[in-house]
């Protein structure tokens, strides 16, 4: 052990504050042992509290190399070891093994827990230290070669009885004048716990990934799998609203692993937005995600990313520089034991197939809006389960519309009612804030319930799709277009890598609502356009992308990136009549289908009337089940 450093190697580790107070205590802890008074070689194996061992860990590579490169060392010589947490250079497994080897020179293992040391490490060690935290005594030296202010005896026993990280941070502190000692002695309150993914109501159709990602990790952290069997890659698919990001967040809680959080955006908008730029905004993300000890790393927005086989063009070298980069990244971060790595996007389609890849994002999550007793646990689960799912049914069966995010604004408003009356959260101050609903006429009903079926005909025609649902509402809410009394929800196959084919099909579907109003009533309604979002504003931005970006139309040709089909796009002449033509030809051709297939719209339209509700399922037939108001 090197009991003096030289002048270089001291000023460094005394300028790092929790480095020099663990050091100062591992020195003292050790300073009766043979392997300090005499440097005799042996095993040592250290006792240290969890908040400090991976500064312990630093503290004790000076004392044992006296700041010297460890290159030297190969794995199973390496002067410090920590058990229980792998490194990742080295797994814990290799560290156990050596145990059975006397060294040819001093090694020192660092442990939370006695019980975390084999036996067969116990016996073969020379001698086994508590190490305990800094004391007063360090706290005052710490700030002494720190070059602050002084600090007397009393307020650094306060100071030393902290916690790691205010140990720390306040004896590195400038000054500490008019710090009150008595309230550093009050027991400090634990931070609100974000919660664990096991927690949240809602995201049903993941419960299986979730469970199984957790006991893959347990696993892992057992030494029973190599992390290269953990499912380390997903993508987190669906609309505005639906939780992705805070999926993420519990999913790193759940794991016990860090959440790092970026978008594609934030790279884009990096410094001056340049290529070398947003690939070193992207490079610092994946770093520092790979350097922690267990870390989930968020991209947010990863349609941006974009699709080389879309690329054509003054950005083709850009956006190809960016994948090609992205890919490279994902890759090696994968490969780093602790690393995942979670993707969210509206638009899969949008998103380069080789990002998609198994041994990348390979996982695709869908989430959809919550079912209804999801929707009773999510709003009890934002009262603390005060006001219970059972009793708030009665509400949320009548919002089938709303998110996760809708349903947490509205416990919110609910919960300022209460404070406002002073009282706690109840029923009633949910129904007192919930936004008037209108009834709407049967006749409106019944077109909505036409315009919805004939979505759901066009996509069971597309034959990617078997199972779908339909439901619309009795009700509208004050200031939401009725555009939205009704919904659909399906899920249609080969959605990483979709064929002109595919995308024709999707056209016609969106089509679908309006052409099935034209066939049945003669005439149609607002129903299919007016919003963003709607019908007649995704056909035409897919056709845009079809025939402008993906190469899919009359012409083999790439003028503008997916992602920049949006409200700011001006489309030339030439473009905007070709997208006019496929919208004309699908119309044309969905109309057709849906007047041969009229009596067939008109029954299920009806049914659809009386129930609410209906499943489509190729494999079992049609479905209705009673959800009238």
């Amino acid at each position: 052990m090197h009991h003096h450093l030289d002048s270089k190697v001291f000023a460094e580790t005394s300028s790092n504050t929790a480095k020099f107070l663990m050091l100062c205590a591992l020195r003292e802890a050790l300073r009766g042992t043979d392997q300090f008074k005499s440097n005799a070689k042996g095993i040592i194996v250290c006792i240290v509290d969890k908040a400090w061992i991976w500064y312990a860990k630093s503290a004790a590579d000076v004392l044992m190399t006296g700041g010297r490169e460890r290159s030297f060392y190969d794995d199973f010589r390496r002067p410090v070891h920590i058990i229980g947490e792998s490194s990742r250079r080295t797994t814990s497994k290799a560290v156990e093994d050596f145990a059975i080897f006397r060294p040819e020179h001093q090694v020192i293992y660092l442990a939370s827990s006695l019980d975390g040391v084999k036996l067969s490490l116990r016996l073969a060690a020379d001698v086994i230290v508590n190490i305990s935290p800094p004391t007063a005594r360090h706290v005052i030296a710490a700030r002494k070669v720190l070059g602050v202010e002084d600090v007397d005896l009393p307020l650094a026993e306060a100071i030393a009885q902290q916690p790691a990280e205010i140990v720390i941070g306040l004896t590195a502190r400038s000054s500490l004048k008019g710090l009150d000692i008595a309230t550093l002695t009050k027991p400090i309150t634990a931070p609100v716990r974000s919660p664990k993914l096991s927690e949240l109501p809602g995201y049903g159709p993941a419960r299986p990934w979730i469970d199984a990602i957790k006991q893959d990790v347990a696993d892992w952290r057992e030494d029973a799998i190599s992390w290269t069997e953990v499912d380390r890659g997903v993508l987190l698919i669906g609309p505005p609203g639906t939780g992705k990001t805070l999926f993420a967040a519990a999913l790193a809680n759940e794991l016990g692993f860090d959440l790092v959080r970026t978008s594609v955006g934030a790279w884009q908008g990096s410094k001056d937005g340049y290529l070398g730029d947003m690939l070193a905004a992207m490079s610092k993300s994946f770093a520092d995600a790979t350097s922690r000890r267990g870390a989930v790393l968020l991209v947010d927005e990863l349609d941006a990313i974009g699709d080389r086989a879309t690329m054509r063009g003054d950005h083709a070298y850009y956006e190809g520089n960016v994948i090609g980069r992205f890919l490279e990244l994902t890759t090696h971060a994968l490969e780093q034991p602790g690393t995942i790595i979670v993707g969210a996007t509206n638009y899969a389609h949008l998103i380069d197939n080789a990002v998609l890849r198994s041994g990348r994002l390979e996982k695709h999550v869908y989430l959809e809006l919550p079912e209804d007793e999801e929707r009773a646990e999510i709003l009890a689960y934002h009262f603390n389960q005060t006001l219970p799912a059972k009793d708030l049914r009665a509400i949320t069966d009548k919002l089938r519309l709303v998110t996760p995010a809708d349903l947490e604004k509205l416990a919110r408003a609910a919960k300022r009612a209460a404070r406002i009356r002073k009282g706690v959260p109840s029923i009633e101050d949910v129904k007192a804030v919930l936004p008037a609903q209108i009834p709407l006429p049967e006749t409106v009903v019944h077109r909505i319930c036409v315009h919805e079926v004939g979505h759901a005909l066009m996509a069971m025609a597309s034959g990617s799709a078997d199972v779908i649902s339909i439901r619309v509402e009795s009700h509208m809410v004050e200031g939401q277009p009725v555009q939205d009394g009704g919904r659909l929800h399906y899920r249609m196959r080969n959605e990483a890598l979709p064929t002109d084919k595919d995308l024709l099909a999707k056209i016609r579907i969106m089509l679908g609502g309006t052409a099935a109003e034209e066939v049945v009533f003669g005439y149609r309604s607002i129903g299919a356009g007016g919003v963003e979002g709607s019908d007649l504003d995704q056909a035409t931005r897919l056709a845009y992308r079809l025939v402008g970006s993906y190469g899919l139309g009359k012409w083999l040709r790439y003028q503008m990136g997916a992602n920049r089909v949006d409200e700011s796009f001006v489309p030339t002449p030439e473009l905007r009549a070709e997208v006019d033509g496929i919208l004309a030809r699908e119309y044309r051709a969905t109309k057709e289908l849906l007047s041969k297939e009229k009596a067939h719209l008109m029954r299920l339209a009806a049914e659809l009337v009386v129930d609410r509700q209906l499943l489509i399922d190729k494999n079992v037939g049609t479905t209705t089940s009673n959800g009238k108001d």
